[in-house]
């Protein structure tokens, strides 16, 4: 392991090295990993001391490893620069989370609940079933078809149709239950109004018999 001593520090630093990927090369570099957020950092070799590098880049360095901190944490911008991360650690990072398998059971559990037949109930579809349940809508399309195999029955169309017609439905159906009120008070009126001239008639009647 190489140790180089800071230009600006008397005590000396010994920083990790590791081979990192650099075009088509693989060269040895030195490595610092911020103690807060566990993000790593890379110098190959451009003359300058591994610790005056770092800190021209932003970092915090201190005498050891736990007293590391990246210029992100610490609360300063640093400058702009490629950092080089090691291709497979790249290709872990960038893979999407896999379905779990509770998770697995309980989408299997939820598209049970909500079909009908061969097709989803309605209101029901693969967006909704995943908006419900919190997870990636394309998991709920994967077990519908490839396990659980039914059509569906909703198709994104549909649902754009569906939500664009629902505050139409809301406005008719307000305007209906108005109706069927002013209609009820009417009946009530007439009602009212009819025994009134039942009433004046009967009275009429009355006076004209004598």
């Amino acid at each position: 392991m190489r140790i180089r001593l800071s230009r600006d520090s008397k005590t000396a630093r010994r920083f990790p090295r590791e081979t990192i990927q650099m075009g088509d090369k693989r060269v040895p570099a030195a490595k610092i990993e911020c103690n807060k957020c566990q993000s790593v950092a890379y110098h190959t070799d451009t003359g300058l001391n591994d610790d005056v590098y770092f800190k021209r880049k932003g970092w915090t360095v201190g005498n050891g490893p736990a007293a590391d901190v990246c210029g992100a944490c610490a609360g300063r911008k640093p400058k702009p620069d490629l950092k080089v991360v090691p291709m497979e650690a790249a290709a872990v990072k960038d893979k999407p989370r896999e379905m779990t398998r509770d998770e697995r059971l309980i989408i299997m559990d939820k598209i049970r609940d909500v079909h009908d037949g061969d097709r989803y109930g309605s209101g029901w579809s693969d967006k909704k079933v995943a908006d419900d349940l919190g997870v990636p809508r394309a998991w709920v399309e994967d077990i519908r078809e490839n396990v659980l195999q039914f059509a569906g029955g909703h198709s994104a169309d549909m649902e754009e149709y569906l939500a664009m017609i629902a505050p139409v439905k809301t406005e008719l159906a307000n305007m209906i239950n108005s109706a069927r009120v002013q209609l009820q008070r009417l009946e009530e009126m007439a009602g009212k109004e009819l025994a009134s001239i039942t009433t004046l008639g009967r009275k009429v009647e009355k006076e004209m018999s004598r």
